[in-house]
């Protein structure tokens, strides 16, 4: 992983410091970066067996599994693939169906000629599923930027979205919320120019021919976590070999989602009336003993604002909580999964008691 950097995490609103790897596969950890073993439970998201071709003729890669209603759309942070639900999805889908998936250049879907966005994201999910004959109702799960998704595709399918859960989410115009509370920290765009930056590079070297699936790596293009198998990190190189487009796709989404997806989603007419909705959020914030406590100051008044911007979703619903679960990072779904897992199926069966399926 040569061209690892160390940020504040762009969508998380814990502001925890997030490793970023320089492969647009996964943008941040698909897995914890504490476990070292290869990890089979990611053996099923190599599979393509399940995508879609979109209207234009785009791949738009999805796995699913289990059977049931209400469906169950896992929904991954800014820059992460359906991977990242690996230790969440089979459990689920023990007790109903459940479908995660890939935005455009990353994990397995194809890059876009136009620049990608979160409304461009939640229609081609919506897209996705109507090809795929995956009829609503739909609980959504959304993790940090993945929160925006979320949010847009509820708001454009009001009568098909029976229940909703966000980890950690990104909150509606983060970057100008946390400017405001700790306006001399350095804005979060400059933060996400290092890995994009690192991608346009890389998809000039696929356009040249200097990088291939079978060839020298010398810019860790093709970097990946130890514990993906082979069969993975295969599937995954072929594909960001396959044409520059999957590195530009990527870039182009990763250096603006979080402004411009920030200014998207907001919504003040947003109501779910009593729709299930619960917010789990971090408690941890993970800073050396060194830190500096000017900054540590300047963080914990970004992560009291980012409090408040929970509640505000939760408060979307008149059921909905904000759930705070101890002794967890920005990624509860990995750290603590049966939380998470516990917390789908209650919403699921109360959907179902609800009638709604």
């Amino acid at each position: 992983m040569r061209e690892a950097h160390m940020k504040f995490h762009e969508c998380g609103p814990t502001i925890v410091f997030a490793l970023l790897i320089s492969t647009p596969a996964l943008a941040q950890n698909a897995v914890s970066p504490a476990e070292s073993a290869v990890d089979e439970t990611l053996l099923p998201y190599a599979d393509t067996e399940q995508s879609v071709d979109l209207p234009g003729g785009r791949e738009f890669h999805m796995v699913c599994m289990g059977e049931g209603s209400p469906t169950v759309i896992l929904s991954a942070g800014q820059g992460d693939w359906s991977a990242a639900w690996s230790k969440v999805q089979p459990q689920v889908a023990r007790t109903t169906q459940v479908c995660s998936w890939d935005r455009p250049g990353f994990g397995l879907s194809d890059g876009t000629a136009f620049e990608p966005t979160v409304e461009t994201n939640a229609s081609d999910l919506k897209a996705a599923l109507v090809v795929a004959n995956i009829p609503g109702p739909y609980v959504l799960v959304g993790h940090s930027l993945g929160s925006y998704e979320t949010l847009l595709f509820a708001d454009s399918n009001p009568e098909q979205v029976v229940g909703m859960i966000l980890i950690d989410p990104s909150i509606p115009d983060q970057p100008a919320r946390m400017a405001n509370v700790a306006p001399t920290l350095d804005p979060a765009p400059a933060h996400q120019q290092g890995p994009a930056a690192l991608w346009h590079h890389c998809a000039d070297q696929v356009r040249s021919g200097d990088l291939t699936a079978n060839g020298p790596d010398p810019d860790g293009c093709f970097a990946f976590p130890p514990q993906f198998p082979p069969s993975v990190r295969a599937a995954l190189k072929a594909k960001l070999a396959s044409s520059p487009v999957q590195f530009e796709t990527a870039a182009a989404f990763f250096a603006g989602a979080l402004d411009g997806g920030a200014k998207i989603v907001i919504n003040p007419e947003r109501d779910y009336g009593d729709m299930p909705l619960i917010v789990l959020t971090s408690t941890d914030l993970p800073l050396p003993p060194d830190f500096p406590a000017e900054e540590r100051a300047r963080l914990e008044a970004m992560v009291e604002e980012s409090h408040k911007g929970w509640l505000e979703l939760a408060s979307l619903s008149t059921r909905g909580t904000n759930g705070r679960v101890p002794v967890t990072g920005h990624y509860i779904h990995q750290e603590k999964p049966q939380v998470v897992i516990d917390t789908i199926e209650a919403v699921v069966r109360e959907v179902r008691d609800d009638g709604a399926d």
